[in-house]
């Protein structure tokens, strides 16, 4: 069994108690405007260009079997990528002197990704942590997480998954018998301004929540403030009440929004121009939001900040 991931990071101290590892996984079934972790969308593997390490030596276009990299005379960036073109066979990154040019996942097996993952298990014993697999999503390569959370579960290691729950309940019912937390990503409450900001309605996602609810199994409900988006009072309110009808008193953390995540969408040619005038929210403002969620009887927790921001 293989997979697509994106890096594994041992000795981090977010998504779920204690020391952790975790996991991130490539592909998810929302396409969020403001993804802070954009590489995971995608469940292939990507290329990347950082135009500061190029020294434009023009290898990467001379080795690439399909002609899918141009050099430009002027301009910014220096090297042109046509995506869609492109095979990834990465005679590209084998050449670039640099690593101006990388790709932004690999493919490998479930026993090497929990070996991985289980290099610390003392560490997670000793702290009261485990294991975290997020993405993109795990739904979406769902028979690879299940092979790496069923092989630490052997272990005895404490297992938690991180998701928007966009996918059939027959495959979320799936991990909860391999699961012990699921830290859960709800965005805005209502639907259509959620299919415009996501791609996609919110129904079977609050429909998920609603029966993952029922079943009884730990849950974190994570909200991330973006500008103007999810963080208003009138989004933070619906979303309290979404919450507080299918989860009561349930526990919800609120993600500040962190703008560093957006160095990546240079990486991939991509635009920020979503992003321009955004920052942070003062303490002032997020204090507010989180008394509309006690105010329904919701236990706010204090947030553990990942690298890369708020929401996914």
């Amino acid at each position: 069994m293989e997979g697509t991931i994106i890096d594994i990071r041992r000795f981090t101290l977010h998504d779920g108690q204690g020391i952790r590892s975790t996991l991130f996984l490539k592909g998810c079934g929302l396409r969020c405007a403001w993804c802070q972790n954009p590489e995971g969308i995608d469940a292939s593997v990507g290329l990347w260009y950082l135009a500061t390490q190029c020294i434009r030596c023009g290898l990467c276009e001379a080795s690439c079997p399909v002609g899918a990299i141009a050099l430009r005379a002027d301009g910014d960036p220096f090297v042109r990528i046509d995506r869609e073109l492109c095979t990834r066979c990465g005679a590209c990154v084998a050449a670039c002197p640099t690593t101006a040019l990388s790709f932004d996942g690999s493919r490998v097996s479930a026993e090497e990704a929990a070996a991985t993952l289980l290099r610390d298990v003392e560490f997670y014993r000793q702290s009261g942590g485990g294991i975290t697999i997020s993405g993109g999503d795990p739904l979406v390569q769902h028979e690879f997480a299940l092979e790496v959370l069923g092989l630490c579960k052997r272990e005895g290691v404490h297992t938690a998954i991180e998701t928007c729950l966009f996918g059939k309940w027959d495959v979320l019912d799936r991990f909860i018998r391999l699961t012990d937390l699921f830290i859960i990503d709800l965005k805005i409450a209502d639907s259509a301004l959620h299919a415009e900001y996501t791609g996609r309605p919110n129904d079977l996602i609050l429909d998920n929540y609603k029966k993952l609810a029922r079943a009884g199994v730990e849950l974190l409900t994570r909200v991330p403030l973006i500008p103007g988006i999810t963080a208003t009072e009138a989004n933070v309110g619906a979303m309290a009440r979404v919450i507080r009808d299918r989860n009561p008193g349930g526990r919800v953390e609120l993600i500040n929004f962190n703008p560093l995540a957006i160095s990546k969408y240079s990486l991939m040619n991509r635009s920020t121009e979503f992003f321009n005038g955004m920052a942070p929210l003062p303490e002032s403002e997020i204090e507010a939001l989180r008394a509309l969620f006690e105010a329904e009887g919701l236990a706010v927790v204090r947030e553990h900040r990942r690298p890369g921001g708020a929401g996914r």
